[in-house]
């Protein structure tokens, strides 16, 4: 083997193994990119008409509800809901507890296909209003088996629920609006 075949294949080795080090690296960055964009807040806003639907809540299948925003897994909304009903409405939002521990005698909650929630209800029987939340969901929510229509505009965050006692651990303060 020659002097010159020897360097060629040397330089062909180390492009290779550079080669291999910089895919490494971009693959790496890739998917610290990508799992800092699933925690990066996602806006959510718009205006909307819905016809309520069968709750689906267990125990209230025979009530309605119009689901302003669904729960995602592992995400809370915070935001400012505007809405207008065609019948008095209770708004809810829920939060999920699911994966909490601690004592939950004295709060209501909903079991939705297997997770538990806690419900906060911000107005009742409202027929239009506006009105902040925070919450794995927020809903319009009649205890009557009879279809009704809200109009409703929301403006929201969505960002990874990071649990309340982290909330309250971290934030050791009061929300005032």
């Amino acid at each position: 083997m020659t002097l010159g075949n020897h360097r060629m294949i040397v330089a062909v080795i180390a492009i290779g193994v550079f080669a291999t080090i910089l895919g490494a690296s971009m693959v790496a960055a890739s998917m610290q990119n990508a799992t800092a964009s699933s925690n990066m807040p996602r806006r959510i806003a718009g205006s909307w008409v819905e016809t309520s639907i069968a709750h689906n809540a267990e125990g209230h299948q025979s009530h309605q509800a119009v689901h302003f925003v669904w729960p995602q897994a592992g995400q809370v909304y915070d935001g400012k809901v505007t809405f207008t009903a065609s019948k008095g409405v209770d708004i809810i939002a829920i939060h999920d507890i699911t994966d909490q521990q601690g004592n939950t005698t004295g709060i209501k909650t909903w079991t939705v296909e297997g997770r538990k929630y806690a419900t906060t209800t911000l107005m009742t029987n409202a027929t239009s209003g506006t009105v902040d939340f925070v919450g794995s969901e927020i809903l319009a929510h009649s205890a009557s088996s009879d279809q009704y229509t809200v109009a409703f505009s929301l403006d929201a965050i969505t960002m990874r629920d990071t649990g309340i006692h982290n909330y309250v651990q971290n934030n050791n303060s009061t929300r005032t609006p």
